[in-house]
């Protein structure tokens, strides 16, 4: 066809090529050199094998591989809002760069990305994940709340001190100390 060009194949899945064709440009299609990176990358492998995952293994329609998969794609794509999740489920770039199957399954009908309150969850159990690990590293009790106020959300300044990079943390919220 006139005005193709072969980029390359991913790894993952060797019935999908990618090439550049005018008419068929998508604003999702980073999500399958992503999904390679991913895969180059081994990073969720790696994760799955350092989370635990508290669901009945007979109810999950979405393993935590794939989970983390969406999230990153998503989040990789500039789509941090989880409500987004909703709307793009159904994209054909998404669905075969976030799919364990090859070939032309993750496009079936049933072959959708997780929904927004499935990613919720997952984000969930991260939370509480970090939440559990300040517990065991400071001795001490810590909600959720107090998890996002006094760890995700305080202010530092980065001071440069030659090849090293000092985060000093700002705040009367920062009181905690790993022991």
């Amino acid at each position: 066809m006139k005005g193709t060009i072969p980029l390359f194949s991913p790894s993952f899945n060797p019935a999908v090529s990618i090439e550049t064709r005018p008419e068929h440009l998508s604003a999702e299609t980073g999500a399958l050199v992503q999904r390679e990176i991913m895969e180059r990358s081994g990073i969720i492998g790696w994760l799955a094998e350092r989370l635990h995952d508290p669901r009945n293994r007979d109810l999950i329609r979405y393993p935590l591989e794939e989970l983390l998969r969406t999230q990153l794609l998503l989040m990789g794509q500039g789509w941090r809002d989880q409500d987004d999740a909703d709307r793009l489920r159904d994209d054909p770039s998404l669905r075969v760069g976030n799919d364990c199957h090859e070939g032309t399954r993750p496009l079936e009908e049933d072959e959708v990305l997780a929904s927004q309150p499935t990613l919720s969850r997952l984000v969930y159990e991260l939370m509480h994940l970090g939440r559990s690990v300040m517990e065991r590293a400071t001795h001490r009790g810590w909600s959720l709340r107090r998890y996002r106020d006094e760890v995700l959300r305080v202010a530092s300044r980065v001071q440069c001190e030659g090849r090293r990079l000092v985060f000093i943390l700002c705040g009367s919220r920062a009181h905690w100390r790993w022991t």
